[in-house]
């Protein structure tokens, strides 16, 4: 029964796997200095799928095959094996934060999704009030001490929680427009939204520091420069991703249940 399962798990990672590969021919690139920094594309769905349905390992499976096969087939700009192993890793976190939110109580989730990114809106408006207007006082000069990466921790941190609070009140007003029988996605699309949000936004950022290194010319630009429009998109594509992720499961629930019900 457990090997019949397995290959069931790996032939619809496969599937996905396929579906991504196609996806990627859709996809809008936008290369700089002969490196692709961004793609808008909607395959991540089809290595969060994997790990989120049929665990962790999956969804690194179907993460790394999609990053290699889609080099091979649709080459744009110089290969860097540190981005298949982010990729790996995109296919991992989002499993690993479902597996330990998806039982949660929604209200507890949405609390803390609320304080958290409150807090790093709040955090970085007070230190870019500081860099601004009190930069003699200590922590003022210990921030200007920072340089450029200063923004970091003032405008990236208020960028971050200003985005992480749309997305809820995004969430809160899909979520008044569903109809009953969407109770499903309305009970696991905020989650879902934390556990690609989150895995986004780590490997946008170490994608990032992962281009500035092997491209001098960005790196001339600052992290900043190339940071701020990705994880934007990162974040926008969250939402959009969460959501048909989530139909997706309500799907494949439904089958699962005509299935056991047959049975």
């Amino acid at each position: 029964m457990k090997s019949r399962m397995n290959t069931k798990f790996l032939a619809t990672t496969a599937v996905f796997i396929a579906i991504a590969i196609v996806l990627r021919s859709f996809s809008i690139s936008i290369a700089a200095f002969g490196m692709l920094t961004m793609r808008i594309s909607f395959e991540a769905i089809c290595y969060i799928m994997p790990g989120i349905l049929f665990g962790p390992l999956y969804g690194g499976i179907a993460g790394g095959l999609i990053d290699l096969l889609g080099y091979v087939i649709t080459p744009i700009g110089g290969y860097i094996p540190l981005f298949t192993i982010t990729n790996i890793a995109a296919g991992i976190l989002p499993a690993l934060i479902w597996k330990n939110i998806k039982n949660a109580e929604e209200y507890k989730v949405r609390n803390c999704y609320n304080i958290f990114f409150g807090i790093l809106f709040l955090v970085g408006l007070l230190n870019f009030v500081i860099i601004r207007f009190v930069n003699h006082s200590t922590l003022g000069q210990l921030l200007t001490s920072l340089g450029k990466k200063s923004q970091y921790l003032s405008t990236g941190l208020m960028l971050i929680g200003a985005i992480g609070i749309m997305i809820f009140i995004i969430n809160v007003v899909i979520k008044k427009n569903m109809i009953k029988s969407y109770d499903f996605v309305n009970n696991n699309y905020f989650k879902l939204i934390i556990a690609i949000g989150i895995s986004g936004v780590l490997i946008c950022t170490i994608n990032t520091y992962i281009l500035l290194i092997f491209t001098p010319a960005l790196m001339a630009k600052g992290f900043m420069f190339l940071w701020v429009p990705r994880i934007i998109q990162a974040l926008l594509m969250t939402i959009v991703n969460s959501y048909i992720t989530c139909m997706i499961m309500y799907c494949y629930s439904l089958f699962q249940g005509r299935v056991v019900k047959k049975a």
